[in-house]
């Protein structure tokens, strides 16, 4: 990783760091909780890792492979399902159609002509904008469960007993951070629309 330097520069634009990016940054976190040189040192690490940092879809990305391998689902022997969807509302049209095109830009979404077609919606979130959302029912009636347990909360939990620990975090997920393996791609939610709907 890039070293911080203990002085650091004044900001300047750096890749997807970009002014109006830091001034919303400081807009948000203003205050006096980091003093002058705290913040211009955050501003520096800003700039040092920009591409560590995604401010919308196309520059979300995704794992590295090589660290997270694509995930594999086993499934059992069935008949593969294809599922009238129902129609898009006239008044959100265009807007779904944009939200498809911007995820096919962003790699989340494929081009499929799979025998495979499940439905999906949309649903306005709390900024009013529009999330798409796959009805994954008939590929969780063929899948095979995983028969291992999560951690135990309280014994996690448990090892942090008598230690300061705190943590930040306002992280950009859209739960397609790994890639699904290509023996998968068959069984994908593939709306009426022609594209897979979670290749990524």
């Amino acid at each position: 990783m890039p070293k911080l330097n203990p002085n650091p520069p004044d900001f300047v634009p750096t890749g997807r760091y970009t002014a109006e990016r830091k001034e919303k940054f400081d807009e948000v976190h203003e205050g006096d909780f980091l003093w002058p040189e705290e913040r211009k040192l955050l501003h520096h690490f800003m700039m040092e890792q920009n591409e560590g940092f995604a401010w919308d879809d196309s520059e979300r990305g995704r794992f590295k492979p090589e660290y997270f391998p694509p995930v594999l689902i086993p499934v059992v022997p069935h008949k593969p399902w294809a599922l009238k969807n129902l129609p898009i509302p006239p008044g959100i049209y265009d807007e779904v159609c944009d939200l498809i095109k911007t995820k096919m830009a962003a790699g989340v979404y494929e081009p499929s002509n799979a025998s495979y077609r499940s439905r999906w919606f949309c649903v306005a979130k709390k900024n009013g904008k529009l999330r798409i959302v796959h009805s994954l029912e008939p590929l969780n009636a063929v899948t095979i469960a995983h028969s291992g347990l999560p951690p135990a909360t309280e014994e996690l939990a448990a090892h942090f007993a008598g230690r300061s620990c705190g943590a930040m975090m306002d992280l950009y997920v859209g739960y397609d951070e790994r890639e699904i393996h290509k023996r998968c791609y068959p069984h994908l939610a593939r709306g009426n629309s022609g594209v897979y709907a979670a290749v990524h």
